[in-house]
């Protein structure tokens, strides 16, 4: 197939193909496949600050849940997908966004700020869900009466009864509402691995929220030591505040701050490590319906990511460690910020102490970095690169 065949296909913008081909040339048509379905297995972190793997595993399977313990890390989960089925249309029809149309084709609810536009019905009807592109998701019953132009309607819209895909409602689950799993993917894992935070440290966490990484390192720190978690979004800040009360998290300070500018807002801040995980054009993510990312975003990104960067090298201390991750494909926002901070920033590549992916593209420059492709991992995409400052 030609560029614009598969543009037309799948839903890309053809030069937003372009980037990808630098990337993975002959390859990219298998990880454009990759990333429509979903992995076959599906990650859990078990928040060992209130339990034990084995305890997860036991009462997932009491659930009827298929899961298994990781090989790569000891609080990993592994949950079995099944395999996708053919959802038929039954009443009438939803259109939800895009992010929230990929969730439902995982098993979640449909919530109102995700709906489009809907059909006429009436409460306790039952719909269907499919995306702008009539990619049916799921069936249910709706929950909220029909979506309006003026209508602002939050809580659940449709209970989902069928999936694409069918998860177990973990989120449902005592496990969950007791705080003792969280879902993560096994690369989001791997990256506050990778940073190795130790008790008593000071650790900083850029781009926090929703705040899986910075809940990850306070488990590695026991407790001990102090995480300042930054986001610019109040909202996001407080869904963040509720996790850390559910988890149990003790030793993180979350605060409403423009990270690109922490060496100015607060001049007094040396981390020992540091966490840079940047807003991205998130290509990685799977399953994924269609994509309607446009290169000028990723170009956006991609200056964006050097600015965190930048500041990230100026709050760590000499001798320190600076992680940077992605859940994105792009050359431009993986290896060439990679680049950037090699040669404009003067940070040394580190080995990585977990190293389950391809080494980055390009050179030997990158050999220290890693790729997580979607053709060959059950993971989403993903780059994870670690330095210190000399």
């Amino acid at each position: 197939m030609t560029l614009d065949e598969v543009a037309k296909e799948l839903h890309y913008k053809r030069e937003l193909l372009e980037l990808l081909s630098r990337a993975y040339g002959s390859r990219t048509m298998k990880i454009l496949e990759a990333v429509r379905r979903a992995p076959r297995e599906y990650a859990m972190r078990v928040n060992m600050l209130k339990a034990s793997p084995e305890e997860v595993v036991l009462e997932l399977e009491g659930m009827g849940v298929s899961c298994r313990r990781s090989l790569a890390l000891d609080e990993a989960v592994l949950i079995d997908v099944p395999d996708p089925h053919e959802v038929q249309k039954k009443g009438k029809q939803v259109v939800a966004e895009k992010g929230a149309a990929e969730s439902v084709m995982m098993g979640s609810k449909l919530y109102g700020p995700g709906i489009l536009r809907t059909d006429k019905y009436r409460v306790g009807e039952p719909v269907y869900v499919t995306d702008i592109y009539n990619h049916v998701v799921a069936n249910g019953i709706a929950k909220a009466p029909p979506k309006t132009d003026s209508s602002r309607a939050r809580g659940i819209a449709v209970d989902i009864r069928e999936s694409v895909y069918r998860l177990p409602s973990i989120r449902e689950s005592e496990l969950f509402k007791k705080g003792m799993i969280r879902e993560q993917s096994l690369p989001a894992m791997i990256t506050s691995r990778v940073l190795d935070p130790q008790m008593g440290e000071t650790v900083v966490d850029m781009c926090s929220a929703p705040g899986g990484k910075s809940l990850h390192l306070a488990q590695l720190m026991g407790g001990e030591g102090i995480i300042y978690a930054f986001d610019h979004s109040e909202k996001r800040i407080n869904a963040f505040r509720s996790e850390i009360a559910r988890l149990g998290a003790t030793n993180i300070k979350v605060l409403c701050s423009d990270s690109r500018y922490l060496d100015r807002d607060f001049p007094g801040l040396k981390a020992d490590r540091v966490l840079v995980d940047p807003p991205c054009s998130a290509l990685g993510v799977r399953p994924k319906l269609y994509e309607d990312a446009r290169v000028e975003e990723v170009n956006g990104c991609t200056k964006y990511q050097k600015q965190f960067l930048k500041t990230a090298s100026r709050i760590v201390r000499d001798g320190g460690s600076v992680v940077y991750s992605t859940c994105t494909l792009t050359i431009e926002e993986n290896e060439d910020v990679m680049k950037y901070a090699v040669e404009d920033l003067r940070l040394e590549p580190e080995t990585q102490s977990i190293n389950i992916g391809e080494e980055g593209l390009g050179g030997a420059m990158f050999g220290k970095a890693q790729r997580f492709s979607p053709d060959i991992l059950e993971t989403p995409g993903y780059f994870i690169a670690k330095f210190i400052k000399n």
